[in-house]
């Protein structure tokens, strides 16, 4: 049984003693383009003093591997606001099936991407508006009744809950045989907030990239976007 290290550095715009509180604020996390089932990254109890942190890999894209670790060390840039963060992956392999790359791609990005969620307080699958979540509600199924790249399904009025199916969409579709949006309208004390969720049926296993996925979900975030003002 063979066990390796795989070592580098990442740049972060987040000051490092913030970073590490953000990062651990939950013990489980979900790579942004692979289902849980297949991968997840859980925290484990972090060194407050070497601001160390430590993440077990999980997931059917572990099975080839005893376990699967990731160390994390964070330090202030040079100027004192950038952070650099050195990273420890560490396998134990069961079998020769590589997903190496894949593993360590994933996490590193879901890495920068929390990290630019933090400092730019940015939400990946949320959008605040100061419109009524019961009037706003009404103009987006209106809105989306009336765009031909998708089929609507499954309106709620209750909850203010509805989904939309892609289906003449040629930029998005060309790796992914279905992409289905849950979007969900919550009332607050001031507006309301949007949010969605996104399923994806790849064409085969070669099309769930990092690009791929991320190309996806920026690119509905712009679509629902766009139906602001309708």
């Amino acid at each position: 049984m063979a066990t390796y290290k795989s070592s580098g550095k990442l740049d972060l715009e987040s000051p490092a003693v913030e970073f590490i509180e953000h990062l651990t604020r939950k013990k489980n996390h979900v790579s942004f383009f692979f289902a849980a089932v297949d991968l997840r990254f859980e925290v484990e109890p972090k060194d407050s003093e070497t601001r160390a942190v430590t993440m077990s890999i999980h997931g059917n894209l572990t099975e080839s591997y005893k376990t699967i670790k990731a160390t994390f060390t964070v330090a202030p840039g040079e100027d004192m606001t950038a952070t650099c963060l050195a990273y420890t992956f560490e396998f134990e392999k069961i079998s020769h099936n590589i997903e190496d790359k894949k593993i360590v791609e994933s996490l590193l990005t879901f890495i920068s991407l929390s990290d630019v969620s933090y400092k730019r307080k940015f939400k990946h699958n949320s959008i605040d508006t100061g419109y009524p979540a019961e009037k706003y509600f009404k103009d987006f199924v209106n809105a989306f009744e009336n765009d031909d790249e998708v089929e609507m399904g499954g309106v709620d009025w209750q909850k203010r809950t509805f989904t939309v199916s892609f289906i003449s969409a040629p930029s998005m579709m060309e790796n992914f045989e279905t992409i289905k949006v849950t979007i969900t309208i919550i009332p607050k004390k001031e507006g309301s907030r949007v949010k969605w969720s996104i399923e994806v049926e790849k064409i085969d296993d070669d099309t769930q990239e990092p690009d791929s996925f991320l190309f996806i979900a920026c690119s509905i975030r712009e679509t629902i976007q766009s139906k602001f003002g309708n």
